[in-house]
C-alpha cells in the first residue's frame, strides 16, 4: 500500500489463472504459504472447470480433481483474493518483502516459466480519508449527467444502496463492469457505517475510487507492476491521467478533448511523487467474530446455562463443558482461526485447529 497526501492506494482484489501449476505448487510456490494452513472444500465457478477450493483467510486457490481421462496431473488452478485476501498475503508477507505485490508478480514470471499464467481481474482501490475530500460521489454524478467526463466508455449509472440503520450510501459507476477498464467511485464511509452498525463520526470521512481491470488490460497493468521502477502509486494515477478525464463546461470548445480539466481532478491526480509503503492494520475477520460473540447474545447465553448449572437447574439439559466436549469447528470459522494463528506466530497450534474440523 502506498500513501500520499491523504489517499492510500493499494490492490483490492486479485484473479490469476495458471494453466500449468498443481494446487500445491500454486500455494508453496507462489504463495508461498504451507499447504497444510489451507482447507479444502468443494465448490465450482461458474463458467469454469474447477470442482474443489483450498482456502486460507481470504485467499482461495480452485483446481479440478485428478483424474485418468481428465487432468490426470491435476493441472490448472484460479487464485483468487479479495481485499481482504490481499491484506492477508501483505501480513504473511511484511518480514520478507518491501513491496509484496511487485515481488509477487516476479515470483509467478519465474514459477511458470514454459507455462502460461494469466490475470483476469486486478481493482486498485485509492482511499481518500482528508477530511474535505478531493471530490465527492455527487460531484462525479453531476459530471457523468453533463457528459463532462473523457473515458473510453461512455457508459454510466448510479445505485443508492440501503442498510438495516436507514442509511444509505452512493455509488457511481462509469464503464462496463464485464470490459476491460471500469471504476467505481462510492461512499466507504456510509458503507461501513451501515453494515457495521457504527456512527459515521467514528469513522470520519472516507471516499473511495476503484479501477477495475479485467484480461488483458488486467495482465499489462501487472507486468508494469513487476517491471517499472515506478510504486503502485505513480502508476496507478498516471493510469488515471491517460484513461478518465472529468472536464469543465466550457462551451467555446467543440472538442470535448481539447477542454480544460476540471479543477477537483486536476488535484487529485496531482504531481506524482514517491509515496512511503505502508500495511494498513485491518479489522480481521476473527475480530468480526468476536463482535458477533459480544453483541449477538451467545455469550449471554453461555452466562444463562451456566448460572443453571451452577444452581443445579439445568433439568435435563446439556451444561455447556459437555456441549464444548463434543463440538468441532465449522471450516468457516476454522478458517479465521488457522489464519489468526498464522498471524500471531503461533502455528504449532494450526494442526489441533485442523482435527477439530467438521467435515
Amino acid at each position: 500500500m502506498t500513501k500520499r497526501n491523504g489517499l492510500s492506494i493499494k490492490v483490492d482484489y486479485l484473479s490469476i489463472v495458471f494453466d500449468t501449476l498443481t494446487v500445491e505448487e500454486v500455494i508453496a510456490g507462489i504463495l508461498r504459504l504451507p499447504i497444510e494452513f489451507f482447507v479444502k472444500h468443494d465448490g465450482r465457478v461458474k463458467f469454469k472447470k474447477y470442482t474443489v477450493y483450498y482456502q486460507f483467510g481470504s485467499i482461495r486457490v480452485y483446481t479440478g480433481i485428478p483424474s485418468e481421462e481428465n487432468n490426470p496431473n491435476g493441472l490448472g488452478c484460479y487464485l483468487v483474493m479479495s481485499g481482504r485476501g490481499c491484506r492477508d498475503l501483505e501480513e504473511c508477507m511484511r518480514y520478507e518483502y518491501e513491496n509484496v505485490f511487485k515481488n509477487f508478480f516476479h515470483t509467478c514470471d519465474i514459477r511458470v516459466r514454459g507455462g502460461t499464467y494469466h490475470l483476469t481481474r486486478i481493482d486498485i482501490a485509492i482511499d481518500d480519508k482528508n477530511e474535505v475530500p478531493y471530490f465527492t460521489v455527487e460531484q462525479i454524478q453531476k459530471k457523468c449527467l453533463k457528459e463532462e467526463f473523457i473515458s473510453k466508455s461512455r457508459k454510466y449509472r448510479f445505485v443508492e444502496s440501503s442498510f438495516d440503520n436507514g442509511s444509505t450510501a452512493k455509488t457511481a459507476y462509469i464503464g462496463d463492469g464485464k470490459s476491460n477498464i471500469s471504476y467505481r467511485f462510492y461512499d466507504k464511509d456510509k458503507e461501513v457505517s451501515g453494515k457495521r452498525q457504527i456512527p459515521i463520526e467514528e469513522i470520519g470521512s472516507w471516499k473511495r475510487t476503484e479501477i477495475q481491470l479485467r484480461d488483458e488490460t488486467a495482465h499489462e497493468f501487472s507486468q508494469l507492476m513487476r517491471t517499472s521502477s515506478k510504486n503502485l502509486g505513480e502508476l496507478t494515477f498516471g493510469f488515471l491521467s491517460e484513461n478518465l478525464r472529468f472536464v469543465t463546461d466550457d462551451k467555446t470548445q467543440s472538442n470535448k478533448s481539447r477542454r480544460n480539466i476540471s479543477r477537483f481532478w486536476k488535484r487529485f491526480i496531482g504531481a506524482v511523487e514517491p509515496l512511503e509503503l505502508q500495511i494498513d492494520k485491518e479489522k480481521s475477520s476473527l475480530e468480526d467474530t468476536a463482535n458477533w460473540l459480544r453483541e449477538g447474545g451467545a455469550l449471554s447465553a453461555v452466562k444463562a446455562f451456566n448460572f443453571l448449572e451452577n444452581h443445579n437447574a439445568l433439568n435435563g439439559l446439556e451444561s455447556v463443558e459437555m456441549m464444548l466436549l463434543g463440538s468441532r469447528y465449522s471450516k468457516e470459522l476454522g478458517i479465521k482461526v488457522i489464519n489468526h494463528l498464522y498471524k500471531a506466530n503461533r502455528e504449532e497450534l494450526i494442526p489441533v485447529v485442523r482435527e477439530k474440523l467438521k467435515f
